[in-house]
């Protein structure tokens, strides 16, 4: 069994699409529970591509290419998770901030909480202050992520969070920040709930903010 999932991790790794989509039908043919095949093939095919784009071994076009043989894996496996999860465990509202058209980030993000069983609204990238409150307003999500990969667009996060106290929404919705230039004490300056520096601490936090818990990730 261990096999398949090495096999699938690598998959993903080099951005092999319809091998991870194969693999992973393996995988849940021999009886593999979809909670195992994320953890134990995708999270460290990221985990690796994450360190080695660190290292500059890879460029951010490889991370592109393994994103969509994840996405395909996530694909096959999607009516087992909606079905094993009966409902979704949250809503969480997803955008880059208005001034920064980003989104490697965002879209890794999304992958891994709707893997992880989400409902996940994706409001784009370049998204106005004005577009996140109506998006709180009219979907109340449980958690509204913003990313911002930019230094010059740190700003939109502050004004977004301050926007959500001024209409009185801010008690009905957690917020989580990150991005390269985002930093924990940042997102404590703008009384953001939580911060996350990748897609796991992402996943981790937002767990941990539907949850009520003031977790590692927390602020």
């Amino acid at each position: 069994m261990e096999k398949v999932l090495e096999a699938l991790q690598q998959a993903i790794e080099n951005g092999e699409t319809q091998t991870a989509m194969n693999k992973t039908k393996e995988a849940l043919n021999q009886g593999l529970r979809t909670d195992k095949i994320i953890q134990t093939a995708i999270n460290p095919a990221f985990k690796d591509l994450g360190q080695k784009m660190f290292d500059g071994e890879i460029y951010v076009t490889d991370v592109l290419m393994a994103s969509r043989a994840a996405h395909a894996a996530l694909y096959v496996m999607e009516p087992i998770i909606s079905r094993s999860t009966g409902t979704s465990k949250g809503l969480v509202a997803i955008g880059t901030v208005a001034g920064d058209l980003h989104d490697i980030g965002k879209n890794l993000v999304i992958m891994m909480l709707q893997g992880s069983g989400y409902t996940v609204i994706d409001l784009g990238i370049d998204v106005p202050v004005e577009t996140f409150i109506e998006a709180v307003r009219t979907h109340k999500p449980d958690v509204l992520a913003l990313s911002s990969l930019l230094t010059t667009t740190l700003p939109e996060l502050d004004a977004t969070v301050a926007a959500l106290t001024e209409t009185g929404l801010r008690p009905q919705v957690k917020v989580i920040v990150g991005g390269a230039p985002v930093t924990s004490e940042y997102a404590g300056r703008i009384k953001a709930d939580a911060y996350a520096n990748d897609l796991f601490e992402a996943t981790e936090a937002v767990a941990d903010l539907m949850h009520n818990r003031i977790g590692k990730y927390a602020v």
